[in-house]
């Protein structure tokens, strides 16, 4: 089983907001999001289980200036590095 999973920095609007506003309301609703902020830092952790490999979503993400990372895993490795 294929997932995406990418990190996202603070984009000064809620994840959900962003996400759906970037991707799409069908596409935002099937995203996991964990956030994590600190003094330092605020950032989310993005997964979509079940990935089908869309272009139009990997593309999104490879033109997304808040994106800081984002990879395909399958079975526990990382199977396709989008952004490092």
């Amino acid at each position: 089983m294929k997932h995406l999973s990418f990190k996202l920095k603070y984009a000064d609007k809620r994840w959900q907001q962003y996400l759906e506003e970037t991707f799409g309301k069908e596409t935002s609703e099937k995203f996991s999001v964990e956030g994590n902020a600190t003094a330092k830092t605020n950032e989310a952790t993005v997964n979509l289980i079940n990935f089908d490999g869309k272009k139009e979503i990997i593309n999104t993400i490879k033109n997304d200036k808040n994106i800081i990372s984002a990879y395909i895993i399958e079975n526990n490795t990382v199977k396709k590095v989008i952004i490092a």
